[in-house]
């Protein structure tokens, strides 16, 4: 529970302590919008920023750096790091294992063309992003898996980059490793005992509806995959192919299966990467020598997958520092506390419906301004949700898949500014270098055609407004029973 007294104070009162958090949003926007930079550094710096020009305004500012400093000393926050830490190494883990290579493998088998190479892009890249529980470097991932391959036999380039992207997204909400459902997690509270959200009650919530949308997905995928493609020698998928791939899906296996069992996820990624490396040694998919090397020239220069895993997670892990101080900052001045005590006092929001709405409105906002970074977003408003959950007894389970379900819907691929829209085209436009008749679809195009996080536009919506699914904490739940059975003896 949150220190409810004010223990930092500013020139110009408590609200003072928003403007980092501001001009984290606005320097953000800036990168990517202005300049097209999409880069975790850009955000970083941002925080950075703001956290260095609000400390002038600090009554006592070196109580200003132990508040940004105590924003790690929570051990959720602390773990975190580690989280990431690993999964980097897990996710690197993958690549080197050709995972991808190995579902290219599977459609050459069965003779996969157009909309069915569509289909399995998005279910090869659900698998990845389960196994590597990071999205943005899924994306990417899979992209170079994917792309050129799907243009050479025939998908809708457009409709191929929403099925990457949107197999990203559902194969996250599967997945136990996942990032950002660990992230949420540790956010939300039961308002009761302080506990946060269970990871097994929040999978078995949400996987059903998530599992309705990827099928969903799929038949828009076979009706419109293949609309439009232009189909090329499929001889030229040899270089993309490689069926001892597939043996990496064991390790993905071995991290489901131990993260659901124990509810640890670094026990299940330790175990993930240790298998993981003994299947690739013995299948001959990497060397000992990719797993670590040392250059013998340069002793200084290592290599590998665990120095290369480890340090691919560390822009997202100091990005996620300084988050964590804007948002200690924020608690410090007591400012989170007014808003949401303002938030609160509508009796609207005390509602089931009205908090869900205004959660939902509120990190899609977010969302939205930080360009889609779904993660930052979902560590900056993510308290906000916890209190006004707490003010109508919601689950926090439900507020953990409602949060990143928004995050992950039209609010993550807004054309103008979304890093996972500008992403794609990105890469697309860097492979046309090497591969000449790749397409580069334009971001309105991969909007329309991300059929996965539109649907789940739908989904959520249905949640907040008719209540689907709807749990509450279960001494607001006893509560409400114990109000239906007097009612009912009334009645009688």
């Amino acid at each position: 529970m949150h220190n409810e007294e004010p223990t930092l104070h500013f020139y110009g009162g408590p609200y003072i302590a928003l403007i980092p958090t501001l001009i984290f949003i606005l320097l953000s926007g800036v990168f990517t919008i202005v300049f097209h930079y999409y880069s975790l550094k850009a955000l970083t710096i941002s925080a950075l920023v703001g956290l260095v020009i609000v400390f002038f305004l600090a009554k006592n500012r070196k109580q200003y750096w132990n508040t940004i400093v105590s924003g790690l000393a929570h051990f959720g926050n602390a773990k975190l790091i580690f989280v990431f830490l690993i999964i980097g190494v897990f996710t690197k883990l993958l690549v080197v294992g050709k995972v991808g290579q190995g579902f290219v493998w599977l459609s050459l088998l069965f003779g996969m063309h157009g909309a069915a190479f569509t289909i399995l892009a998005f279910v090869g890249t659900a698998v990845f992003a389960l196994g590597s529980g990071v999205p943005f470097a899924a994306l990417f991932a899979a992209l170079s898996i994917f792309y050129v391959p799907g243009i050479l036999v025939g998908s809708n380039p457009a409709i191929l980059a929403g099925a990457i992207i949107g197999g990203v997204y559902c194969g996250d909400a599967f997945s136990p490793s996942s990032q950002l459902t660990n992230a949420t997690l540790g956010l939300e509270t039961n308002s009761t005992t302080g506990q946060p959200a269970d990871l097994v009650k929040t999978l078995k919530q949400r996987i059903p509806w998530i599992a309705g949308a990827a099928v969903l997905t799929i038949i828009l995928l076979a009706v419109f995959g293949g609309q439009g493609g232009t189909a090329h020698s499929s001889a030229a998928l040899a270089k993309f192919s490689d069926p001892r791939g597939l043996w990496m899906l064991i390790p993905i296996v071995v991290v489901v299966y131990i993260c659901v069992r124990t509810k640890e996820i670094l026990t299940g990624l330790t175990w993930g990467v240790v298998v993981g490396t003994v299947v690739g040694l013995m299948t001959q998919l990497f060397q000992f020598s990719d797993v670590i090397s040392i250059d013998p020239h340069n002793p200084t220069l290592l290599s590998g997958i665990l120095f290369d895993g480890v340090y691919s997670m560390v822009d997202i892990s100091l990005l996620t520092i300084f988050l964590y101080g804007l948002i200690a900052i924020m608690h410090g001045s007591g400012v989170v506390k007014l808003i949401c005590e303002w938030i609160t006092s509508h009796k609207f929001v005390r509602t089931p419906r009205g908090a869900e709405l205004t959660i939902a409105a509120g990190i899609g906002l977010v969302n939205i301004l930080l360009s889609g970074c779904d993660l930052p977003g979902i560590l900056l408003f993510g308290e906000m949700s916890d209190r006004i959950g707490h003010a109508a007894r919601i689950s926090p389970e439900r507020r953990t898949y409602l949060i990143i379900t928004v995050a992950t819907s039209f609010t993550g691929i807004i054309p103008i500014n979304s890093v996972y829209v500008m992403g794609v085209i990105s890469v697309a436009t860097q492979m046309q270098g090497k591969f000449p008749f790749l397409p580069v679809p334009s971001p309105l195009a991969i909007f329309t055609a991300t059929f996965f996080s539109l649907i789940l536009t739908v989904i959520w919506l249905c949640w907040v407004i008719f209540g689907w699914g709807r749990t509450m904490e279960p001494e607001a739940q006893k509560v409400s029973e114990e109000k239906v059975g007097s009612k009912h003896v009334s009645a009688v």
